[in-house]
């Protein structure tokens, strides 16, 4: 009986078979030395196969991850809210220097004619702007923003670095 397959083997050897095809195999074996030769080889493998200790995750396999997932979430909502802050301090320091124009152009003028106070208005605050963004000012703002850009730059590094090494673990 030649038309014993290896499948049909391994079948044999879980015990996966009717009666009738697990006798059929069982003569076939013993008849053909070819059947004998691949059944003895698939009988090693499969008590090789068996002798293997099943290898499973830990107990705690699941809360790690959830933890190093959670972690994760964690330090890119604080980074959001960092850049959210210099962004949101950025734009208040805007306000406040505009809002100082505004005052220094209303405050310094006098009750005069509609058609004269837009025209007065217009000077003073052009004036202003000028002024704000003369030399030295225009210097010490140039400061305040370099000084937000490293911060913030040193944050993204960071972040990109400490994203690196959680997804290397």
């Amino acid at each position: 009986m030649n038309n014993i397959n290896d499948e049909l083997l391994n079948k044999y050897l879980d015990d996966d078979l009717s009666r009738e095809e697990n006798d059929l195999v069982k003569i076939s074996i013993e008849n053909s030395s070819e059947v004998k030769k691949r059944y003895e080889t698939l009988l090693k493998v499969h008590e090789h196969l068996n002798s293997i200790e099943k290898e499973s995750p830990s107990i705690d396999f699941t809360k790690l991850v959830m933890k190093k997932l959670n972690a994760k979430s964690v330090i890119a909502r604080q980074q959001k809210y960092f850049l959210l802050s210099v962004l949101s301090m950025l734009g208040l320091i805007i306000l406040c220097f505009v809002g100082y124009a505004f005052y220094q152009v209303i405050s310094s003028m006098q009750p005069i004619q509609s058609s004269e106070i837009v025209t007065n208005y217009s000077k003073n605050l052009g004036d202003y702007f000028s002024n704000f963004f003369g030399q030295k000012n225009l210097t010490i703002f140039g400061s305040v923003l370099s000084f937000i850009m490293l911060i913030s730059g040193y944050f993204l590094y960071d972040y990109q670095k400490h994203s690196k090494k959680t997804f290397s673990h």
